[in-house]
């Protein structure tokens, strides 16, 4: 007698009226269907990264594309570095938040006023007890623009002609980040002497992301009145013009006056010197052969 041969009728099959309800396998959840649809919460926002100015309001947008929890719950946090918070729990909004936040369209939040304080991670999640998969959550990226406050600048009084020259200019307030200008006079500088032909007899550079103007010799042109500007994207801000003055050096000022004095006569190492470590007309005295005079 020849061995029965199986054929594939014969061969067990899966019927999908065995699995009626949500099954695991491999830990992982599959819901099989039988001529109807059971329903997973789903959700979407229409803007996962919203960006606001400071002091405006912000809509963090939740909503719920699909359910068949005709009541699900609704939770947002603010996740943080130093921990999770609650902004809208068991019906109410929490906290800090009370006076500033609304519940809108049954599962997106509106925060008024934002502060810079409120930048962050914010998590929307809802429970539906009645849906195959009881809960879905999805993360708000809220950022806050910031106008530059007025920068602290740094510009050395008077400067010896020949010599080096570094001007600063800060801003910590602005976000993004601001960008800096420099003006001398009410004159915008480039920022690089070089490329202009207005001011290829200076030697300096401006660093639009730090703030710095550097004069590698400075010349008499370049004493006046300096001012900068921090810019970004939501506005700008002045810090107030500071005055710098280019000077001839002591020593080379000395000379040209004594050698002048002295009617073009070889001006010797014995001349006495009256005054401050620097040089204004009409500040310094100076003694030569028993003569003084000033120096105007």
């Amino acid at each position: 007698m020849e061995p029965h041969s199986q054929s594939s009728t014969d061969l067990p099959r899966f019927n999908l009226n065995m699995f009626e309800k949500p099954f695991t396998f491999l830990n992982l959840p599959f819901v099989c269907f039988l001529g109807y649809r059971v329903l997973a919460i789903e959700l979407f926002s229409k803007n996962i990264n919203p960006v606001v100015e400071e002091f405006r309001q912000a809509e963090l947008s939740c909503i719920i594309a699909a359910t068949k929890t005709a009541n699900p719950r609704i939770e947002w946090k603010k996740i943080g570095s130093q921990g999770t918070t609650y902004v809208y729990y068991d019906g109410k909004v929490q906290g800090e938040w009370v006076n500033r936040v609304q519940l809108i369209s049954r599962t997106s939040l509106t925060i008024y006023n934002v502060t810079r304080a409120d930048k962050g991670i914010y998590r929307c999640e809802v429970v539906a007890p009645d849906d195959a998969i009881l809960g879905a959550e999805i993360n708000v990226n809220l950022t806050v623009h910031v106008k530059p406050v007025a920068p602290k600048c740094r510009v050395p009084p008077s400067v010896p002609v020949g010599k080096s020259a570094t001007l600063y200019c800060q801003e910590k307030e602005g976000f993004p980040e601001p960008t800096y200008s420099w003006y001398r006079n009410d004159e915008t500088l480039p920022l690089d002497s070089k490329a202009s032909t207005k001011f290829q007899n200076s030697s300096f550079t401006v660093n639009p992301k730090t703030g710095m103007l550097a004069f590698e010799e400075v010349h008499k042109g370049d004493s006046g009145r300096y001012s900068c500007r921090a810019t970004n994207v939501v506005g700008e801000a002045w810090c107030e013009g500071i005055e710098m003055e280019v000077y001839a050096q002591l020593e080379n000022l000395l000379y040209e006056t004594l050698k002048r004095e002295a009617g073009g006569n070889r001006v010797t190492e014995d001349v006495n010197y009256i005054g401050p470590s620097w040089l204004h007309p009409g500040q310094c005295q100076y003694v030569a052969s028993n003569k003084s005079f000033e120096v105007f």
